[in-house]
């Protein structure tokens, strides 16, 4: 989003690195001017109007109302993560990772044909991932659902899954019962 800043030299530094370091451009040719009280308010933007002694207050409504939609637009347009393959860097589609695995404190994707190291850990995968089909298993492994072919009812509660690379994958007790809620079962 651009802002228009027009505001005294002690706050447009300020304000400018506040704003830029959440994704706004400041610009002259934007839709929103903010404006600080008792400077001439333009006529062809939407203005808003701040005073300086509640500067505290500016910055917190704008990380509460203005920042929060644009990071979640760009989280919603986020539908890949950048793995390493050997030392080559490569976008990866969600639908295409098949699980995400720890091995030795290193996190790794699978997808079909390669197996690509990431810098995200395994619990951050598990939060952001949730929404798109990848449940976590097991202590070291979160699965993508759409490449499970069959679950199989297994020994003192777990699950075995069968997922569409012929490789079978244990769901531990202690997260079968999440597993089946979120599948409905």
């Amino acid at each position: 989003m651009k802002l228009k800043l027009i505001c005294s030299n002690s706050y447009q530094l300020l304000l400018k690195e506040f704003l830029e370091a959440r994704n706004f451009q400041i610009s002259e040719q934007a839709e929103l001017a903010l404006v600080e009280n008792g400077q001439k308010i333009p006529e062809d933007v939407i203005s808003l109007v701040f005073n300086p002694q509640q500067i505290d207050q500016l910055i917190s409504f704008l990380e509460n109302q203005l920042g929060n939609g644009a990071e979640q637009k760009e989280k919603n347009l986020q539908d890949h993560l950048i793995g390493q393959l050997d030392e080559n860097y490569e976008i990866i589609n969600y639908q295409d990772i098949i699980l995400f695995e720890a091995q030795n404190s290193i996190i790794y994707a699978r997808t079909k044909a390669k197996k690509y190291r990431l810098k995200e850990k395994l619990y951050q995968l598990e939060e952001e991932l949730a929404a798109e089909g990848f449940i976590r298993i097991n202590k070291s492994e979160i699965v993508n659902i759409i490449h499970i072919k069959e679950i199989v009812p297994w020994f003192n509660g777990r699950l075995l899954l069968k997922l569409d690379i012929k490789k079978e994958i244990e769901v531990s007790r202690s997260y079968a019962g999440d597993f089946k809620k979120y599948l409905g079962l």
